[in-house]
């Protein structure tokens, strides 16, 4: 009985590792295609709406928010 298991286990694991089919792992620039691009009112580009900072009512991005300082 013990044989029998163990040679299942061993079956299902070569199944699992080698055979199963893998999810492909997203990518960052995957992840902010879909987001929304808003320009920031300082230096014109566009960026992601989670990289804006609003600031007196202006888009202002990360970076330009940074050299602010």
């Amino acid at each position: 009985m013990g044989k029998l298991i163990f040679t299942i286990v061993i079956i299902w694991a070569i199944y699992y590792f080698f055979f199963k089919e893998k999810k492909p792992l997203k990518k960052e620039s995957e992840k902010n295609e879909n987001k929304d691009l808003i320009m920031c009112d300082k230096c014109k580009t566009f960026v992601p709406e989670d990289e804006i900072i609003k600031i007196d009512g202006k888009n202002i991005c990360k970076e330009c928010y940074d050299n602010l300082k």
